[in-house]
């Protein structure tokens, strides 16, 4: 039997309405051979049972009941474990997956076999994989990813931590570093500990900004129950415990705000001049968003967002251009 391209890993618990069930509806819609592996954390039976319904109307869906709740770390690792492919596609239970976005990640990591991870762009994330949205439905704001995968063709550029609503990494590297660590419990800092030592082993993490998924989250960190602030608290706590300062990353306003400076390091007379500047008008609007609370990093950051717009309509505004650029709202 021929090995599927990717083995898609979903955790599932509860909420099977709102979570799972959207995704697993979108991932029906992709008709390439790839192997799903649903790792049910014992939810409650309507959940179970739907999950069982969806299994037998897509047959590539394997799904997985744990008997206890093993966490995002544990129901992953037991995915990984009975995967058949060599290359696995955590996707979070709350995605919605475009039509060719999964085999363009596949065809991206098996025509650059020294990537180890990658990365796509979203609405909701915390990095620089985050893109400007203004839909209010998940149709529209599906719709604004396309658009700007249309302006991002074969876009490409290395990065320190990814963000794992949906992440495709090498089996083999998954089983080299142990996959995720399980003493994180539930949930929060098992991926921001795995890119750390995924950074420490030399290996290569990638963002592309041609594909797109689209990723409800969680939303305002200040709407957050008290149990899951707690957990964030003990988890970041033990992060720090077993890597010390830990992955030094820079905070997403910057890391959008090299994003931003890297287009304008792209802006040159045969380069993709309309499309860098639809993707820097996108930055531009999020990046006034993302002010620090600061008022002496708010001058500083302000400065800098400043210097950098100039920068590129200075370099814009000295090469031809035959057609107006487009504008993003």
């Amino acid at each position: 039997m021929n090995r599927p391209p990717c083995s898609v890993i979903i955790v599932s618990y509860n909420n099977f309405d709102q979570t799972t069930g959207p995704c697993l509806q979108s991932l029906a819609r992709e008709k390439m051979a790839l192997e799903i592996i649903v790792v049910d954390n014992n939810s409650d039976q309507a959940t179970q049972d739907a999950l069982k319904t969806a299994a037998g109307q897509d047959r590539r869906l394997r799904l997985i009941l744990k008997e206890s709740n093993s966490g995002y770390s544990g129901g992953n690792n037991t995915g990984a474990r009975e995967s058949s492919s060599d290359l696995l596609i955590l996707l979070n239970s709350d995605t919605e997956v475009p039509p060719g976005a999964i085999p363009r990640l596949v065809e991206l990591m098996n025509t650059h076999p020294d990537w180890a991870l990658l990365g796509p762009v979203s609405n909701q994330t915390g990095n620089d994989q985050h893109i400007h949205t203004i839909g209010t439905t998940v149709q529209e704001i599906l719709g604004e990813g396309a658009a700007w995968c249309a302006h991002s063709q074969d876009c490409h550029y290395p990065t320190d931590i990814l963000s794992f609503f949906c992440v495709v990494v090498r089996k083999e590297v998954y089983t080299q570093l142990n996959g995720l660590d399980e003493a994180f419990g539930l949930g929060y800092y098992e991926d921001t500990d795995f890119n750390y030592r995924a950074v420490k082993a030399g290996l290569k993490l990638m963002i592309t900004e041609d594909v797109f998924i689209y990723h409800r989250g969680s939303g305002s960190f200040s709407k957050t129950s008290a149990a899951v602030k707690k957990m964030v608290k003990q988890n970041k706590k033990l992060f720090r415990k077993k890597q010390g300062h830990g992955h030094n990353a820079a905070h997403w306003r910057l890391k959008n705000l090299a994003a931003m400076a890297r287009y304008v390091d792209q802006a040159t007379p045969d380069g993709p001049l309309k499309d860098l500047h639809y993707k820097f008008s996108n930055r531009l609007t999020l990046a006034r968003q993302l002010l620090p609370n600061s008022p002496i990093k708010r001058f500083f950051y302000l400065r800098k967002l400043a210097t950098t717009e100039k920068q590129f309509l200075a370099k814009i505004s000295a090469l031809p251009i035959t057609n107006p650029p487009p504008t993003h709202p």
